[in-house]
């Protein structure tokens, strides 16, 4: 019988990246199955999706996003309108986001100092990611 101590949850996450590519390579056609990504939440207490509003000429609607903390990094998450005329750009500051999008800007405030040269932002199939890595505090 396996205890609760014997198997806890932080040991079971990392392996269900595996589980879930052991799954795929025994799909027919698995070589054109293409995951994107995913994430995997612990259980805990969750917070809703927040939005953040885009200010620009007209009363567009907000952007949703979802944010993820860890000890070291927060990941933040958002679907990206479909009409889009130009790429996304965010800019990376110690204590906010500039996310600039279709002449466009949101301002996320950081509630933790951020590396700025270790944080980093990707646009790939409408989803914008954005990670930012924490200042450790000494």
């Amino acid at each position: 019988m396996i205890k609760k101590q014997d198997n806890p949850y932080d040991d079971i996450f990392p392996v269900l990246t595996d589980i879930i590519a052991e799954i795929i390579k025994n799909m027919p056609d698995h070589q054109h199955v293409h995951v994107t990504g995913f994430s995997i939440l612990p259980p805990g207490p969750s917070k809703p999706p927040v939005v953040f509003r885009l200010v620009g000429d007209d009363d567009r609607p907000r952007l949703p996003y979802e944010a993820i903390e860890s000890d070291d990094f927060i990941f933040i998450t958002a679907q990206l309108p479909t009409d889009l005329k130009s790429s996304p750009h965010v800019e990376i500051m110690q204590d906010a986001l500039h996310v600039f999008i279709d002449g466009r800007a949101a301002v996320i405030s950081m509630q933790t100092p951020v590396d700025v040269i270790h944080s980093h932002y990707t646009v790939h199939n409408g989803v914008l990611d954005i990670t930012v890595q924490k200042i450790k505090k000494t």
